[in-house]
């Protein structure tokens, strides 16, 4: 098992294909498996690595929690160190927008794209009244999920997921049920002056259903970060990668075959972006 025992955690870590590097943080419902729909697609042009942030399956903090030095920007810092990988794309999911956007943001030279799913990365912003409405939803739906009430849905994916492909549903709570004892750290607010100094390309995609990270808050961080895309997927909750993996691929290949190409020619695998309803 490929371990990265580093001054601040232990952490597990899979490494797949060759080509320049690629990293892939997830969020807080899953860990190194939830990424197997873009690994097979990426992992021909792309070295792929997968981690488990620490507090999750398999790596741990070998720190106190008191420790200033002990968030996953510095974790991911120390991981990359560790893969003596200086420069590289970042693809983050959710909790692991506030992974690679520290990041980014620390060690700007480092980072030449960085896609943020379902993700503000903990941007700021002055008045939150307006998410009062998605935070008292929220709050309905992780009751009803945790007690199990029947048609009952797990909220990082959704009620469509759930309705027309419970099997992945499924297999999304199979994978998230390997994290015990979840132990978060490195939260922390960015401010709006610091995404306007951000220096790698960025796109940020949002899920036109999701109600964990509106697409209303993916979209403050489109204007606060000046040259950054935005792209809304229909039909789609909190996971697009998961749940419309086809279109999230083909999206993030396309960004990168422009910002961060793997391919002498710059061509995408597949160039067009599509209604999921239509593929």
């Amino acid at each position: 098992m490929p371990v990265a025992k580093s001054n601040l955690a232990s952490i597990y870590y899979e490494s797949v294909g060759n080509g320049p590097p690629l990293v892939f943080a997830h969020g807080a419902g899953g860990n190194a498996l939830s990424w197997w729909q873009q690994t097979a697609f990426f992992g021909a042009q792309y070295r792929c690595i997968t981690f488990d942030h620490p507090g999750f399956r398999h790596s741990e903090w070998l720190v106190p929690e008191s420790d200033p030095d002990a968030v996953y920007g510095n974790v991911l810092c120390e991981l990359l160190d560790h893969l003596k990988i200086d420069r590289v794309g970042l693809v983050a999911q959710s909790m692991g927008g506030w992974t690679c956007l520290r990041f980014a943001l620390d060690h700007p030279e480092r980072v030449a794209s960085l896609v943020m799913a379902a993700t503000d990365g903990g941007l700021y912003l002055p008045s939150r009244e307006s998410y009062a409405e998605q935070e008292s939803l929220l709050g309905e739906v992780r009751t009803a999920w945790e007690e199990r009430r029947p048609g009952s849905f797990h909220p990082a994916v959704g009620s469509r997921m759930l309705t027309e492909q419970p099997e992945l549903h499924d297999m999304y709570v199979e994978i998230g049920d390997q994290n015990s004892g979840v132990s978060r750290r490195g939260w922390g607010e960015i401010q709006a002056s610091e995404i306007a100094k951000l220096q790698c390309s960025m796109l940020l995609i949002a899920g036109e259903e999701d109600i964990v990270c509106s697409p209303q808050r993916l979209n403050s961080l489109h204007k606060a970060a000046s040259g950054s895309e935005i792209l809304t997927v229909p039909a789609s909750g909190h996971s697009v990668y998961f749940e419309r993996s086809d279109l999230f691929n083909r999206a993030v290949d396309g960004f990168l075959s422009r910002t961060y190409p793997a391919r002498p020619d710059g061509k995408t695998i597949v160039q067009s972006f599509a209604n999921p309803e239509k593929n």
